[in-house]
């Protein structure tokens, strides 16, 4: 690297340091409701003055409703529904005076961090008024799956953004100065970028109109609106996209500098350096919104994610520079010993960046896998889950094809462009699932039920089992085996003691029956998802006592 690039690597280092300023304060973990007041069912002789709705994060400023609805269907809320002060977790309702006694049904629609709509219906009741009818279960949910038009976007931001950090990555690392020693990119790469840029630009632009109809929950024959389209600029998902809009403008001033075929090759080289590294920007402000800000570790999860997001781009715009750009180069020797001489070392150039990619796409796709999908029951069993093992299946085809492509580059034989197209033809497929994996709840809704077993220093083992696991009724199940494996029965009393690990709720005691010849288990329940510990506490008539505590993570579906 000279000492130009050296001055532009710190330039735009202190860029990448505004923007990130300017992001958006990375959220904890997906929304949930966490408490009401009224809470869920309850039953209350005093008429309240407001509805209170507190979440376990703080969620967005915009896009937020609460309705609070008597069994003849008329609101009875005066329509003020606002965050409260100071407290950004926290939803308010005013109510009009003087309920009478009946059944009312809180409806909440609000938007997470992570900018993923969420919505659930409470209720409750004033007065002991038996005769009117029961009101429909409540519920709470955060389930969305993308639509063609989320998709459609999305992956054409990661398509062409691949193709552009591809591109000049090719240039920049893997082709060899032509003989005269210039940067002077041939026509056809330069239709390619600016095609590349033009998508990055355009995908970025509709970014906007695309998330507020998702928010918002209207159709883009609405979304046109100002008043629509400012209260998107003022959430979390707004400021990340005004800050990808100048990095665009600012890669398009330097796609002109690459392209000025009067300028001296080294600026035009410089030029292209800079490009990339504002293309890094952009996939680091990706990082900012979706599923990585949510998970526990924030830093380390963006920044695996931007490692994630980078190694694919850059192998896969590599893939179609060597599949559509290499084989008719101009600046490739005209004899055609010499000429293959150069291809194959380029590919053998790539096959060494390659296999650094690989290496940083497993990495940060196995952490981000355990941060995301916490058993393999969510593997299995949701949405999320079976769509990343589809992804990963097909990652090993392209590893597999990369592997060809390296053994037949060895030999030397005939050039690859048919396995090479497959390749990247494998890649834009992962494209389309990376589009709708970052657009859908996590494995972590849904961890499916648990079973985990402690042993005591006596040589005994305490298991604790939970299903399903979710918010709601539970079935609790304590087994207790002695050091020889079998089952212990000599037990008076069994207690559990649950606390949540992402609030301060207090304790909550369960007392297991003990029934001869029955398993020791009990029903009953977990107020809210997420992240709990259960204290077993074991009580044998002998008056021993046994204490360990499990932790788990409970779903919402």
């Amino acid at each position: 690297m000279n000492k130009i690039q050296r001055l532009l690597c710190m330039g735009i280092m202190v860029v990448f340091a505004i923007c990130l300023l300017l992001l958006p304060t990375p959220t904890y973990a997906h929304a949930f409701l966490q408490q009401s007041s009224p809470s869920d069912n309850e039953v209350l002789t005093k008429s309240p003055a407001q509805v209170t709705l507190q979440f376990n994060e703080s969620i967005q400023p915009a896009f937020h409703s609460v309705q609070v609805i008597n069994s003849a269907g008329d609101r009875v809320d005066l329509d003020d529904v606002h965050i409260a002060e100071d407290r950004p977790s926290v939803l308010e309702v005013n109510v009009k005076p003087d309920l009478p006694d009946g059944n009312y049904v809180i409806v909440w629609k609000a938007v997470s961090g992570d900018g993923h709509p969420i919505e659930g219906t409470l209720q409750f009741q004033m007065g002991n008024n038996e005769s009117e009818n029961p009101l429909p279960s409540t519920k709470t949910t955060s389930s969305y799956f993308p639509g063609l038009d989320l998709i459609t976007i999305r992956w054409l931001l990661y398509l062409s953004i691949a193709f552009f950090m591809g591109i000049l990555s090719f240039y920049l690392f893997m082709y060899p100065a032509n003989p005269k020693g210039n940067f002077l990119l041939p026509q056809r790469s330069r239709r390619l970028l600016w095609t590349s840029y033009f998508g990055i630009a355009l995908s970025i632009l509709l970014s906007l109109p695309l998330q507020t109809t998702i928010d918002a929950r209207i159709g883009w024959s609405k979304v046109w609106s100002t008043v629509w389209l400012g209260q998107m600029i003022h959430t979390s998902f707004g400021t990340v996209w005004m800050v990808q809009l100048v990095l665009i403008i600012l890669v398009g001033g330097t796609l002109i500098v690459v392209h000025r075929n009067h300028l001296s090759s080294r600026f035009r080289k410089n030029g292209a350096f800079v490009a990339l590294l504002l293309g890094f920007g952009i996939l680091l402000s990706k990082a900012f919104i979706g599923h990585a800000p949510t998970t526990e570790h924030q830093v380390i999860s963006i920044l695996m994610d931007f490692v994630h997001l980078s190694a694919v781009s850059i192998w896969l715009g590599s893939l179609l520079a060597l599949a559509a750009i290499l084989p008719g180069e101009a600046s490739l020797p005209t004899y055609r010993p010499d000429r293959k001489k150069v291809y194959f070392s380029v590919i053998r150039t790539f096959s060494r960046w390659g296999t650094i990619l690989v290496a940083l796409l497993i990495v940060s796709g196995i952490y981000a896998s355990f941060q995301h999908v916490p058993t393999v029951y969510a593997l299995f069993h949701t949405l999320y889950g079976q769509i990343l093992l589809m992804k990963s299946g097909l990652l090993l085809i392209m590893i597999g094809l990369a592997a060809f492509n390296l053994f037949r580059g060895k030999q030397m034989n005939k050039e690859l462009n048919r396995s090479i197209w497959s390749e990247l033809s494998v890649g834009v497929v992962v494209l389309v699932l990376s589009a709708v994996l970052s657009n859908i709840p996590t494995g972590l809704s849904s961890p499916g039920p648990i079973h985990q077993s402690h042993k005591l220093d006596n040589g005994y083992r305490i298991s604790l089992g939970v299903s399903p696991n979710i918010t709601g009724n539970n079935t609790f199940e304590v087994n207790i085996h002695n050091a020889a494996g079998q089952e212990f029965t000599d037990v008076q009393q069994i207690k559990l003691t649950l606390t949540s690990l992402d609030m301060d709720m207090g304790k909550y005691e369960i007392i297991i029956p003990i029934t001869p010849s029955t398993p020791l288990r009990k029903e009953d329940l977990i107020s809210i998802a997420g992240r709990w510990n259960a204290q077993v506490h074991v009580l044998t008539h002998s008056l021993e006592s046994w204490d360990t505590t499990f932790t788990f993570r409970v779903g919402t579906e």
